[in-house]
């Protein structure tokens, strides 16, 4: 899997304190995905070392192999 970080995510990243590791995790195992749309997809995770509620990584599919991560998101709650 290829990731690519948009602008706008990096600085979320920062400001968010989410490493790529993190991110990588979350898209590699995640708890759940949401398909909002053909190449838009929501990655979902609690990750035990952060006391925040889920954090979301939202993506778009660029290729059968990469992801451009958009925006990363904390305290993450999936309406059922």
């Amino acid at each position: 899997m290829d990731i690519k970080y948009s602008t706008h995510a990096v600085d979320r990243m920062l400001q968010r304190k989410i490493t790529t590791t993190q991110i990588e995790r979350i898209l590699n195992d995640p708890d759940g995905m949401i398909h909002q749309s053909k190449d838009k997809i929501i990655f979902y995770k609690i990750l035990k070392e952060r006391k925040d509620n889920a954090l979301a990584v939202v993506t778009v599919l660029r290729d059968v192999d990469t992801y451009e991560i958009i925006t990363v998101m904390i305290n993450f709650e999936v309406n059922k």
